[in-house]
């Protein structure tokens, strides 16, 4: 059973698994980046906010390369605390099961 906070989110808030994902360095930042990037990826989480090619070229990607993708209806520059931030990947298995888990996966 999930308990709730006094604002009425679960304390298993994917915001909390994506700042741990930015203190231990296991986050890559940017579309472009995450394409160019050769390291493995767990999942992909992209803004709620995006435009429709960004959408789509997360899509195709994590469609290609076999990785869930997340949307978020929170933005991700307001949990990052990163301007103009739209997708990011995650390149730690745990962080990102747990992050599917606090999205209703």
């Amino acid at each position: 059973m999930m308990r709730l906070t006094r604002f009425g989110r679960t304390m298993a808030d994917i915001s909390a698994y994506l700042g741990f994902a930015v203190r231990s360095g296991k986050i890559v930042y940017g579309i472009d980046n995450i394409i160019k990037c050769s390291k493995r990826m767990y999942a992909l989480v992209v803004c709620g906010t995006a435009s429709e090619n960004l959408a789509d070229k997360a899509r195709l990607f994590s469609q290609r390369r076999h990785i869930p993708m997340i949307v978020t209806e929170t933005a991700l520059e307001d949990i990052l605390h990163k301007r103009n931030c739209k997708a990011i990947a995650l390149l730690d298995y745990n962080l990102a099961k747990a992050a599917q888990e606090a999205n209703g996966r």
